[in-house]
């Protein structure tokens, strides 16, 4: 089944999405919701739920929430293009509960699922790496903007340098030009870069390239593309 030249619909990405845009809505007219399921230190003192609530409140408003559930359909359409739907499941959920298990440390307040596109973004960035040829001519630009987007919450005008980058990938995609490397190399180095300012978020994203290149070595053929 094709759409929009996807070779699968994106299943799981879809209900995920609509299981998080669901809590995200309920958070807003519930009050009280986020303070009682996003991370806090309280996690490891007895309210042991928020490692895991905290992936499905958002902590950035009205403009982070709607951020965060575009980037999971963006990224999320991509990555279930190339791997398997547990193997999705297990690069979003585990990088995502890493992420909030750090966030004790660096970040103790907060929740949101970003750490967990993250996961995502690290599928498809080895898949890139690999020149896997299901992926959709967006894939690059789809990491480059993820990239420019995490970026941006330390300095905003890098977004700028995402924007432009993922606008060059897909020019040369578009005329044949194999960039899928330049763009997976942006999702370590921005891993680096924000770990550097104690960011979960570049804890996620290597936390994410070391899952998806461990379920990449361990499959030894690839993963029959099902509609």
């Amino acid at each position: 089944m094709k759409i929009h030249g996807l070779r699968r619909f994106p299943l799981v990405t879809a209900i995920i999405f609509g299981v998080t845009a669901l809590s995200n809505v309920a958070q807003f007219l519930v009050p009280g919701m986020l303070a009682h399921l996003e991370r806090t230190p309280a996690g490891l003192h007895g309210d042991w739920w928020r490692t895991g609530t905290s992936l499905f409140v958002q902590d950035g408003g009205v403009p982070g929430t709607i951020s965060n559930l575009l980037f999971l359909v963006f990224v999320g359409l991509v990555a279930e293009q190339v791997v398997s739907r547990p193997r999705w499941l297990v690069s979003y959920f585990v990088t995502g509960l890493v992420g909030e298990v750090a966030g004790y440390a660096w970040q103790p307040h907060g929740g949101g699922n970003s750490v967990a596109v993250c996961g995502l973004a690290g599928a498809v960035a080895v898949a890139l790496w690999r020149g896997d040829g299901r992926l959709p001519r967006v894939a690059s630009m789809s990491v480059l903007l993820w990239c420019g987007a995490l970026l941006a919450t330390v300095w905003f005008p890098l977004l700028a340098i995402g924007v432009v980058a993922a606008m060059a990938a897909n020019i040369a995609a578009g005329r044949g030009v194999a960039a899928g490397r330049w763009a997976a190399v942006a999702v370590p180095l921005t891993g680096v870069a924000l770990i550097a300012i104690r960011d979960i978020h570049g804890g996620a994203l290597l936390v994410g390239l070391v899952i998806a290149s461990a379920l990449a070595l361990s499959v030894r053929r690839r993963d029959p593309v099902v509609a």
